[in-house]
């Protein structure tokens, strides 16, 4: 029989492809043919395959060729960095270094500061847009099955995409906002969050949290890609302020946990290494911790090889559920966790 968190949801990317969010690659793609095809992307093509580029040399030097190397995620991180480099006290001199970027970076790097815009518009208006009810409405299963289950859930996202939100209803979703939209780290208190049916930790983020002049976040309905309260970038996800601290805080403090038998991972690819350091560590703390990944992977063997050159802890304790997340949430209930984590064995 389960028992009060036993379990944890780890969501990826993967999770919401269901529901037509593009994963990362896909993204890349999107940005790729812009800036060929597109008048208002095409200026920046130049400054773009620069960067690209850059991140693929650094990359080589470290011995990683994989074309996961490059995603959305180092083209925004490192358009970031380059912002921040500006106002560096090494920059005359480093900057000197690639000529050519800084005549592409444009006076004051406003081209840089305009692509990653564009970016950002896209990400927020049109990639993580969930258009109709029916898309997502998969993720409902988690509040059904939290209904038989009876305690509350804990589900931690890498997503910025309000698919969970929409179809579960916020007044069943503990975010860590009050009755003021003002984010406070009390309200995702154990104390505070008895009789929720379901606790969200979005560990990078979301396009409706937007950051006040005074420094907090706030929800908001209106969603101003350049105000969203989001972390690009997987050197940098996770950063030293709150509610990003405080909440991988949490993450870390559940996967620790004795009484979490089991992390449930659906849709995510392995790809971060900060959240894989943290996997690692709860695996290596407990050589009866599962860790359990749902994504429609046609070869295992091939899957397993791939997380191996990314963390071997991990690609040898995984146990695969070769399915999309839509298909498995919607066949989702106690039964199949139970046989999962192995509690039907444990007789107390």
């Amino acid at each position: 029989m389960l028992k009060s968190d036993s379990f944890i949801f780890l969501l990826g990317a993967g999770a919401s492809c269901d529901a037509h969010i593009p994963i990362s690659s896909d993204m890349m793609k999107n940005v790729e043919e812009l800036v060929i095809s597109d008048e208002k992307w095409r200026k920046y093509r130049d400054l773009y395959y620069c960067i690209k580029s850059g991140i693929v040399n650094a990359a080589g030097i470290k011995g990683i060729f994989s074309p996961d190397a490059v995603n959305i995620e180092t083209i925004v991180n490192t358009m970031e960095e380059l912002l921040k480099s500006y106002g560096h006290p090494l920059y005359p001199f480093i900057g000197s270094w690639i000529p050519r970027l800084a005549e592409l970076c444009g006076e004051n790097l406003i081209n840089i500061r305009e692509l990653k815009t564009l970016i950002l518009d896209k990400l927020c208006n049109v990639w993580t847009k969930c258009e109709t009810s029916e898309d997502y409405e998969y993720y409902n299963n988690f509040f059904n099955f939290q209904k038989e289950y009876t305690f509350p859930i804990s589900i931690f996202s890498l997503n910025y995409d309000l698919c969970l939100e929409k179809s579960i209803g916020e007044v069943n979703i503990q975010r860590g906002f009050g009755f003021d939209h003002i984010w406070h780290w009390e309200n995702l208190d154990e104390s505070s969050t008895i009789g929720e049916p379901i606790i969200l930790y979005k560990l990078h983020g979301s396009i409706d949290w937007k950051k006040t002049d005074t420094g907090e976040i706030k929800e908001s309905e209106k969603i101003i890609p350049e105000e969203t309260a989001i972390i690009f970038g997987t050197a940098y996800k996770l950063q030293y302020v709150d509610p990003f601290l405080y909440l991988v805080n949490v993450f870390r403090k559940k996967t620790l946990s004795s009484n979490t038998k089991g992390i449930i991972c659906i849709g995510y690819s392995f790809n971060d290494e900060h959240i894989n350091g943290m996997l690692s560590q709860a695996l290596k703390k407990d050589e009866n911790k599962k860790i359990i990944s749902v994504a429609p992977v046609i070869n295992e063997a091939e899957e397993r090889n791939r997380i191996k050159k990314i963390n071997e802890e991990i690609a040898n304790r995984i146990q695969f559920i070769p399915e999309k997340a839509k298909a498995w949430l919607d066949s989702l209930n106690c039964k199949i966790i139970e046989d999962l984590l192995g509690e039907n064995d444990d007789p107390f």
